[in-house]
């Protein structure tokens, strides 16, 4: 953690509430969790502040990463519309441990992107699946932004001690801009 930062700077998002739903105090909600349907397990969640506000009453229906749900004290339309772009905030610790060579988004972005050679590349935007796995968006030196697959050919070394994630030849290659097929 940052010096000087507080304890609710250590939360992260876990969902966003998108929208009301219904007349009943139901929202639909955008969950971040790599498994939505494990929404309600995490609850009760925080404000952006860290004071626990949202308990998960019941996940009434799941559609991929979208969730309609109720909350403990929203009982109508009006009250679950103020809610809307509220985020859903989770301490770190409430999660499960992980498995080797697995990591949390959270801790990987913004480490900094070294060569085989050790040599500064950028560092880690943001992470993202859109189906075909998981995909590093590097902000090199010169600013620009480049894609990686997260594969162990592309990605040889994370080292969150560090703050250091290696990349292969091939894929120094992908912030180069070329392509190792030619």
């Amino acid at each position: 953690m940052v010096s000087g930062s507080s304890p609710a700077s250590s939360l992260f998002c876990a969902a966003v509430i998108a929208s009301a739903h219904g007349i009943q105090g139901h929202v639909k909600v955008k969950c971040f969790l790599e498994d939505p349907a494990h929404l309600k397990t995490y609850s009760p969640y925080s404000n952006e502040e860290g004071e626990p506000v949202y308990t998960v009453k019941k996940v009434l229906s799941q559609n991929k990463d979208v969730l309609v749900v109720s909350f403990e004290g929203v009982t109508d339309r009006t009250k679950a519309e103020s809610l809307r772009g509220s985020k859903l905030m989770l301490a770190p610790e409430r999660l499960p441990e992980l498995v080797d060579d697995t990591y949390y988004h959270k801790d990987l972005i913004g480490l900094s992107v070294i060569s085989t050679e050790g040599q500064s590349a950028g560092t880690v935007h943001a992470l993202y699946n859109f189906g075909a796995g998981e995909l590093l968006e590097v902000k090199t030196i010169a600013g620009t932004l480049h894609m990686i697959p997260f594969t162990h050919e592309m990605v040889v070394e994370v080292d969150l001690e560090k703050g250091t994630l290696r990349l292969s030849k091939g894929a120094e290659l992908f912030l180069e801009g070329g392509s190792d097929d030619t």
